[in-house]
């Protein structure tokens, strides 16, 4: 006699998850970063912020190995204004130094190591570095003269040069007030931030300690709400798959571009990029080349002369668009979705600045006083360690990630339809947690090859899929029971039977060609007539319900479906009419591979 079990599905979100998902719906396009399979041994996976594909990432290898405590890097950069950024960096007896300078020339990545001076060495056309980051034995925090904020155990202070006027005070508390308003920089942690001096003078300063054991220091020459972003984008230099089993977090790419400038700046990679022609302003609208904003998001272009017309994607062939030349019609497959102004200038096309904001959700920003305009392109980074050989009929994997869900699990031989559940837990420290989150993830499995995919939740799009075979048999995968609160009276005895006869132990059959499902049912405080079944084949939608008699001697029903070999997810339900406000409520699921 089988129970009825509950349902495999928790789900915790908080206002800040929630306000999260709604920011992150707004830019998410997807661009796949996975690293190639090795041996768990030797696989470190760094935060992809600073350690994958960025100016950081030998520095940040190097800290991760050789640091004497914990190092924290910033996973985003401020205005170079059109330089190079040249880091040197030195190792201390309780910690490092970092400063990283404007240089107008470009350094090589080694230059970014420890040096073998007692100091770090600085780049001979720079006067003043642009931001340090230190860490070491922890200090007192000096609280300087002007209060400007307090949240939780963190302060905001400014001297006489900096906050003295009324005007100055009010512009700084209100930014680190409207910074804080949902989190401090690094919960759990005393800090302190002070502002100092003004004009070409002007510094911000932040130290934060969680032990207070170990102190860490950042100073910024930078603009104020650079310091701010900077601040927040802190990581640690640890490896993300001591903590979990699979890494799944955003990188965000920026592109700075000039109006009149035939080169662009890419801070991540710190290399500047020649443009197929310069941005322009036309009749007060901001123009960029088409070609280069698609090579930044990874994309593809190609012309098609026939039809006088430009097809351009995101990575991957992802949202492939029309653009027609000669009208600016813009196709989405054959359904207009746009109609844009398009210009030509020395045979490149330009188009207007909102346009790939809408259509490629880029996040961008244009400054008239500087002409400069600012793009930042989402995508996903992910890498996992190679799973055991699983032993039970689920495999449950722990995913740090953005808190959400921001993603959909399944088993791929079972689809997207699949059960799968998942329970939060709190990130490494570093990682905030009204941001970031471990989710254990479960997902059933059938014997054999299975393979953990995971899906973009905004669109459907895999993002990667992690192989997984399960040594198991059929008697170790159990009918799934509903779970539903009304059904807690309801006992039922089912099995199933293959056309060559064979008997099946559990919630798992095989067949040529039909399963015979045979059974009996107590329904309690129900008058069950009948019972409803639908089933889906993997990849495909659920089936149209299709009724079949409870006699005094139980029921029986022949499962053979049209759709021919593949693996079918079938559930039984409820009659019509049995259930108020439920119409359709499953009672049991299993599977059913057709070879």
């Amino acid at each position: 006699m089988v129970q009825f079990r509950k349902a495999r599905r928790w789900i915790t979100l908080t206002l800040a998850a929630l306000l999260l998902i709604s920011s992150l719906s707004l830019t998410s396009s997807i661009e796949v970063h996975a690293a190639q399979p090795g041996s768990n041994t030797e696989r470190v996976v760094l935060d992809p912020g600073y350690g994958y594909r960025s100016i950081w990432e030998p520095l940040a290898n190097q800290l991760y190995t050789q640091s004497p405590v914990i190092s924290y890097l910033p996973t985003r950069l401020p205005d170079s204004d059109w330089q190079y950024f040249a880091i040197s960096s030195k190792l201390l007896e309780d910690g490092y130094k970092i400063e990283v300078f404007k240089s107008t020339l470009l350094p090589s990545k080694n230059s970014t190591l420890p040096s073998t001076s007692n100091t770090p060495s600085t780049p001979p056309d720079s006067k003043h570095a642009l931001f340090q980051i230190s860490a070491g034995n922890a200090q007192t925090m000096a609280t300087s003269d002007i209060f400007l904020h307090q949240k939780d155990k963190w302060s905001f202070y400014a001297d006489q040069a900096a906050g003295g006027k009324v005007t100055q005070k009010q512009k700084l508390t209100k930014a680190f007030t409207n910074a804080t308003k949902f989190s401090i920089p690094f919960p759990g942690t005393d800090g302190i931030v002070t502002v100092t001096g003004s004009g070409a003078d002007r510094a911000y300063s932040a130290y934060w300690t969680f032990d207070h054991k170990v102190g860490y220091t950042f100073e910024s020459r930078t603009s104020l709400s650079d310091f701010i972003s900077m601040l927040y984008s802190f990581r640690p230099v640890i490896n993300l798959l001591k903590s979990a089993d699979v890494v799944l977090l955003p990188i965000e790419d920026e592109l700075t571009l000039g109006i009149g400038r035939s080169q662009a700046f890419q801070s991540r990679e710190n290399e500047f990029i020649s443009l197929s022609t310069s941005p322009t302003v036309i009749d007060g609208s901001v123009y960029l080349p088409l070609k280069d904003i698609v090579q930044f998001i990874k994309g593809q272009m190609q012309y098609v002369a026939q039809e006088n017309a430009v097809y351009f994607s995101e990575n991957g062939y992802y949202n492939t668009l029309r653009l027609q030349l000669k009208t600016g019609e813009v196709y989405r497959k054959n359904t207009k979705i746009a109609q844009i102004s398009v210009k030509k200038k020395s045979g490149s096309t330009l188009v207007p600045l909102s346009f790939l904001r809408d259509q490629f959700g880029l996040k961008l920003s244009y400054n008239a006083t500087s002409k400069k305009v600012t793009l930042l392109y989402k995508s996903w980074f992910t890498n996992s360690r190679i799973p055991e050989k699983a032993v039970k009929a689920e495999a449950t994997l722990n995913v740090l990630t953005t808190v959400g869900p921001s993603f959909n699990y399944e088993n791929s031989r079972l689809g997207s339809s699949g059960s799968w559940g998942y329970i939060e837990h709190k990130p490494p420290q570093g990682y905030n947690g009204s941001k970031y989150t471990i989710e254990q993830v479960t997902i059933p499995l059938l014997p054999g090859s299975n393979e953990f995919v995971y899906r973009d939740n905004s669109n459907g799009r895999v993002i990667n899929s992690i192989p997984i075979t399960a040594d198991i048999s059929p008697a170790d995968i159990p009918f799934n029971y509903s779970g539903y609160v009304l059904y807690e009276s309801l006992q039922m005895k089912l099995k199933l039977t293959s056309k060559d006869g064979q008997a099946w132990p559990a919630g798992y059959a095989e067949s040529s060609s039909y399963v015979d499902i045979n059974g009996s049912i107590q329904s309690g405080g129900f008058n069950f007539p009948s019972l409803r079944l639908t089933y889906r084949k993997t990849g495909s939608i659920e089936s149209k319900p299709v009724s079949f008699p409870i006699t005094k001697d139980g029921f029986s029903y022949r499962f053979k479906p049209s759709e021919g070999p593949g693996t079918y997810l079938v559930t039984l339900y409820n009659p019509p009419g049995s259930i108020p406000k439920a119409d359709l409520a499953a009672i049991v699921t299993f599977t059913v591979v057709i070879q």
